[in-house]
């Protein structure tokens, strides 16, 4: 999009005048967003968000420059105790206990909530999430290590129908079709640094008011051609060749691009107040041909363009600063400062133990008879050995240390939280406390963390809607076309499975409680619903898409509850609820007796009999009587 022109290099690329305008506009907005990235920021200690970036990256990969020029300097000890790393290690096995899923409230057009509603989409999304699903939950431990040595990360919220074509062999001749291509299709979370994303407004934080953002990467030509190949520009597109637009002439001229060779620059910008998406490869557009046809592809359940992109970060800068304060910019001066002492303490104790010596006299003194239990008579009574160094004591530099580590933890998980074991001389309240700072350091980090998952499920939600439960359509026998639903299988937290089924024969319908009664007796009735271990659930297509789903998210779902856990806890809870009539008192003792047994749990657990068929299968009605609370239900 931008370079520097050679005007002897002319491109066969020379677009109209809509596209002259266009790509004169967007370059403007391009060269905005490098020189924010380019640009020195106090609240960044005076660097670049690349400069930070790269900073951040070297101390958390725990980068030690070893060249060393002059020889005499080789013996010093120059390392890295690597504090920094280990301490955002620590915080992000704290931040990562769980995946972290956002939770929905289902409002209609009345505000008034709708249980059933929020709790389909809440499975929705937990299925999008499922590794056999979506990259969702490897994208989420990545963007959680972003957050730790990058000023920003995004985590981008996309879903394509991509196809390729396959070749098959009938009656000896080969046929080619066209079929959907799972690896690139889906829904996916693709994790975006700083560099991939440009912005307008260095101090506006919701990404949704920028006035425009261009995301850019690298591929190669043949993902290029399979995406954008039928476009009638794309006979310009060559690899590492850029075309760039120069103003005053009104021309393009080519460029090399020895960095990318043999690659493609992808580069989309999106204004979502204008509803504009338009892709460049290598500088050449590359969309409709009515440069005003080109409208945002991700949209919410109302149609109004957003952009799919949610900002991850460590922490807030200042109040309206867009980027984000890392924990490797946190801990840089500290971490800088233990390592000069270590590297003091350590050349200090090489020193000591390896003590150079003065000499003074004829005889020869070298490693010859320097070496354990030596002893050597010198002709010349004058000879004299002296250490050059006097004895140092290093027990001060250490102590400094000390403190350095402890500030260090200030700033970001305190051992015992890591899961080193208290000293012994530690009271079990000081441990508790320390345990109960961690903690609340650890939910300060997971508000900013949760803030960006609320907006990213927010873009899942659009996703879920618009995509995963939109109709297909069949092709049935004598050419006719059919829309179909798709169901959505899922296993819940104790081991059954779920079923979700949209269901076209209830659009437009307004069932009355004995419908919705009817057809939950006919659900039973079917006989593959009695299984104990399943649940089904009919769903309403048209309805649920009309529904307004508000986001948000539990910061304790953060914090693993393993089995030791839950092992204190349960035995208290079953004698405080054993006279709850509305705890069930069978999944409660499962839920204890896996906390200790793990699977031989199913071992020590009666035998259920089976009821007779005909009260099982025809449920008890009374004046309580509400098909919600059913376990096979139409909503």
């Amino acid at each position: 999009m931008i370079g520097e022109i050679n005007k002897k290099n002319i491109s066969a690329y020379q677009p109209s005048q809509d596209v002259l305008e266009l790509t004169a506009m967007v370059k403007k907005d391009y060269s905005k967003g490098v020189e924010i990235l380019q640009k020195p920021y106090v609240e960044l200690n005076d660097r670049t968000v690349l400069d930070d970036e790269n900073i951040g990256q070297m101390m958390f990969n725990s980068f030690v420059d070893t060249s060393v020029e002059d020889p005499n300097e080789a013996w010093k000890w120059r390392g890295t105790r690597s504090m920094a790393r280990n301490k955002a290690i620590a915080m992000h096995a704290q931040l990562t206990g769980n995946y972290l899923i956002p939770l929905f409230q289902a409002q209609n057009d009345k505000d008034e909530v709708d249980l059933d509603f929020s709790e389909v989409m809440r499975d929705l999304i937990e299925w999008m999430i499922q590794p056999t699903v979506s990259n969702y939950q490897a994208s989420f431990i990545q963007v959680v290590f972003g957050m730790l040595s990058n000023p920003v990360t995004y985590l981008e919220a996309d879903f394509n129908e991509v196809y390729q074509k396959i070749k098959e062999i009938k009656n000896g001749k080969v046929i080619k079709k066209e079929v959907l291509d799972e690896v690139y299709s889906g829904f996916r979370a693709n994790v975006l640094s700083s560099s991939q994303i440009l912005i307008n407004n260095a101090y506006e934080r919701n990404i949704q008011k920028q006035k425009c953002i261009i995301k850019r990467k690298w591929i190669t030509y043949e993902d290029a051609k399979n995406k954008y190949g039928e476009n009638n520009n794309f006979e310009f597109v060559q690899g590492g060749i850029k075309s760039i637009y120069n103003e005053n002439d009104g021309l393009f001229y080519d460029i090399h691009d020895d960095e990318h060779q043999e690659l493609v620059a992808e580069e989309i910008y999106l204004n979502r107040r204008e509803d504009s998406e338009i892709v460049f490869l290598n500088g050449i557009y590359v969309g409709d041909d009515d440069v005003e046809a080109n409208p945002i592809k991700h949209r919410d359940n109302n149609g109004n363009p957003k952009y799919n992109i949610t900002p991850f970060g460590y922490s807030r800068i200042g109040s309206h600063f867009f980027f984000y304060k890392s924990l490797m910019n946190a801990m840089q001066w500290d971490n800088m400062l233990i390592d000069s002492m270590y590297e003091i303490g350590m050349n200090n104790e090489i020193l000591q133990q390896e003590m150079p010596y003065a000499i003074t006299g004829t005889d020869k003194v070298d490693s010859e008879i320097i070496f354990p239990k030596a002893i050597t008579a010198f002709e010349d009574p004058n000879v004299k050995i002296s250490p050059l160094i006097p004895p140092k004591n290093s027990f001060g530099a250490f102590g400094a240390m000390k403190e350095i580590e402890q500030s260090m933890e200030d700033a970001s998980v305190n051992k015992t939280m890591s899961g080193d074991l208290p000293e012994a001389s530690q009271k079990a309240f000081t441990v508790a406390q320390a345990q109960s700072n961690g903690k609340r350091m650890i939910k300060g980090v997971g508000k900013t963390l949760a803030e960006s998952i609320i907006q990213f499920g927010d873009l899942m939600k659009d996703i879920a809607i618009n995509h995963i439960t939109a109709p297909q359509v069949e092709e049935l026998v004598g050419g006719k076309m059919k829309l179909k639903y798709r169901s959505f299988f899922l296993e819940d937290e104790n081991k059954k499975n779920k079923t979700i089924k949209f269901d076209e024969s209830l659009i437009g319908q307004v069932l009355s409680d004995k419908q919705i009664s009817e057809k939950n007796i006919a659900l039973l009735e079917s006989g593959k619903p009695l299984d104990k271990q399943k649940s089904i659930r009919l769903v309403n297509p048209e309805m649920f898409a009309k529904f307004k789903y508000l986001t948000k998210v539990d910061i304790e779902e953060m914090f693993t509850r393993n089995q030791e856990y839950w092992q204190n806890l349960l035995p208290q809870l079953k004698g405080m609820l054993a006279q709850d009539p509305f705890v069930d008192q069978e999944k409660l003792t499962k839920k204890l007796l896996y906390a200790f047994f793990q699977s031989d749990a199913d071992s020590l657990l009666k035998e259920q009999k089976e009821q007779p068929q005909e009260q099982s299968r025809v449920p008890q009605t009374n004046n309580d009587f509400n098909p919600r609370m059913m376990r096979n239900e139409v909503i």
